[in-house]
């Protein structure tokens, strides 16, 4: 029981399979129960995904209305549909001057829809719950 403490690098967290605490993926022991746990970190790496977490988090933050770390992490359509909101918003609100007609609310409307999706992705980043475009958790380190 030397190393009941691994700190998670690349492999992010998992829970303890006899007191369900939150251990490190490549944990070979609970440091809560102390209990062994079989094929430590061997399934679950192979469930994470080799993006950078944060690379991912840092376009998510800075570029997120516009859909980048999406392509990034390989999730084509989420981030052309991402992209097109953007786009949509962006028009409403350039040529909604210019036509005196209520573009200006629809525009509103959809940067308030593309903020609220990027708050929610970036959240999903943040605690390791966000994935791939295979499917597997962008892990945090």
């Amino acid at each position: 029981m030397s190393d009941t403490r691994i700190e998670p690098q690349g492999g992010g967290w998992s829970f303890c399979i006899h007191c369900g605490d939150k251990i490190a993926f490549r944990a070979h022991f609970c440091p809560h129960c102390g209990s062994p746990q079989p094929e430590a970190g061997k399934a679950q790496a192979e469930n994470v995904s080799d993006k950078s977490y944060g690379v991912a988090v840092a376009l998510c933050g800075v570029f997120g209305v516009m859909g980048l770390h999406h392509f990034y992490l390989g999730n084509i359509l989420h981030g052309l549909f991402d992209l097109g909101l953007f786009a949509l918003w962006i028009f409403c609100l350039l040529v909604a001057p210019s036509q005196g007609t209520n573009l200006i609310l629809i525009g509103l409307l959809l940067l308030a829809i593309d903020v609220l999706h990027t708050v929610y992705v970036f959240f999903r980043l943040i605690v390791g719950k966000q994935r791939d475009g295979s499917g597997r958790i962008v892990a945090v380190p």
